[in-house]
């Protein structure tokens, strides 16, 4: 959250997928939206005010952005949009939010800005995409001040970061040295904008890193064994102070029929 006291979080615990925020300094989380199925990505508005989140019905292509006050209320529409992957926001004093999208025919992504009260902008990179990767498997992040979007493959056999300028500067690209298979969604802009969190996932061990921006790593936090690589990442809070690491882990019983 922008005060970096709480927590905003996307669960099930009540039967059906719920966004939620939790202070740090509590054991208790409150919900934000309920009776509302489906709900992803949460993300606070770059002004402050508004909690943003995707509805992605299982059953539709479509997928709805919605908007409600951080300060507690009914949600409201903000567009509705193919299915895309991913949405951010810019931090205060810089405004933006932007959509990370897959064109009609599949070959391109797309980066396109969005007001929470106005709707779609314009479209501010098209970035061709390396077939026939689909953009869920990537990771992706806009910086804090808004100027630069980057992009990293996730289960690729080397992390690397591209960081496409979104204000005309020159693009580049980071390979994180000795690190593998970018958790899906593990990547997240440091607060100072001197590098990057993200989560490696292996059969062996599962680490959340900080990458700086010459693509040397530093563990964090190491889990020895292999963690979901689907919901394992660690998220900075904005005063840089704090880190909020998920990591989903899942254990199995195996039963023998006999007789049937």
């Amino acid at each position: 959250m922008p005060d970096s006291k709480a927590v905003v979080f996307h669960s099930d615990r009540n039967g059906t997928p719920g966004i939620f925020t939790q202070r740090i300094s509590e054991g208790a989380a409150e919900p934000m939206t309920t009776g509302q199925k489906e709900t992803w990505f949460p993300r606070v508005s770059a002004d402050g005010p508004w909690m943003l989140y995707l509805v992605v019905p299982r059953t539709s292509e479509a997928m709805s952005l919605m908007r409600i006050p951080v300060s507690g209320g009914l949600p409201q529409l903000v567009l509705q949009m193919p299915k895309g992957l991913n949405l951010d926001c810019a931090r205060a004093p810089a405004g933006l939010c932007v959509l990370f999208e897959e064109t009609e025919d599949g070959k391109y992504a797309t980066v396109t800005a969005f007001d929470p009260l106005k709707g779609r902008g314009k479209t501010l990179r098209t970035i061709e995409k390396d077939a026939p990767a689909h953009l869920y498997d990537f990771g992706s992040a806009l910086s804090p001040d808004g100027s630069t979007f980057a992009i990293a493959r996730s289960f690729a056999a080397e992390i690397r970061i591209r960081l496409f300028s979104l204000t005309g500067g020159a693009d580049r690209e980071i390979g994180v040295k000795g690190w593998a298979n970018l958790a899906w969604m593990g990547l997240y802009w440091a607060p100072d904008q001197k590098g990057f969190y993200c989560s490696s996932v292996s059969p062996q061990a599962s680490a959340v890193l900080y990458v700086d921006l010459q693509g040397n790593a530093r563990v964090l936090w190491q889990y020895k064994a292999s963690a979901n690589r689907y919901s394992f990442w660690g998220i900075p809070s904005q005063d840089g102070h704090h880190l909020a690491i998920q990591a989903g882990f899942a254990n199995s019983n195996v039963w023998m029929l006999e007789g049937f």
